[in-house]
């Protein structure tokens, strides 16, 4: 006899389907659609700021590391974290921002901080600059404008776990700027 409920519980394992860790925290996998579900339980968001031919990084001041928007959300909403971030860590006003695609991630057995079956989402954005201005001097932030295949370099190398979603925003962005839209 079949067990009706475990063919309901059973979430398959679609073929090309990769799965990823993000510091043995979370197990993840890229869905690539350019929309959140309703009430996506996002956890932190990411964005690439690209302007013209450049790209915008940021880090906190003497960081090792260039990066691109990243962060826990909060409370605020997905539009309010990237609007805040853009200005606070790369001056920047957004013309566009779009979704590229999404990780759902579950904790793994090292993440004490939630339950096991939790579902948290991280999104992946591109984020068209419309002006940059100079960050503060109070800044906790300093930004590099870099040319875009150093800026993509910089980024693969920040963020080795996320290289191949780097790459797809950045094809995003060169079909938004073949396209004129960007």
């Amino acid at each position: 006899m079949v067990d009706l409920g475990a063919i309901a519980a059973y979430e398959p394992r679609w073929p090309g389907v990769r799965e990823l860790n993000f510091a043995d925290q979370w197990r993840a996998r890229w869905v690539d659609e350019q929309q959140l579900p309703p009430s996506a339980p996002v956890h932190i968001a990411y964005a690439l700021v690209l302007m013209g031919d450049k790209g915008y990084a940021t880090r906190e001041k003497g960081g090792p590391k260039w990066e691109m928007i990243e962060g826990e959300t909060g409370s605020a909403s997905v539009e309010a974290f990237l609007k805040k971030a853009l200005k606070e860590r790369v001056g920047a006003t957004a013309a566009r921002t779009d979704l590229v695609g999404f990780f759902e991630c579950k904790p793994t057995r090292h993440n004490t901080e939630f339950p096991a079956e939790t579902v948290m989402v991280r999104p992946m954005y591109v984020v068209v600059a419309k002006k940059v201005d100079d960050l503060p001097a109070a800044s906790a932030y300093e930004r590099r404008r870099f040319p875009m295949n150093e800026y993509i370099v910089a980024l693969r190398a920040r963020y080795p776990e996320l290289a191949d979603a780097v790459g797809l925003a950045a094809n995003h962005y060169g079909v938004l700027r073949a396209k004129g839209e960007a």
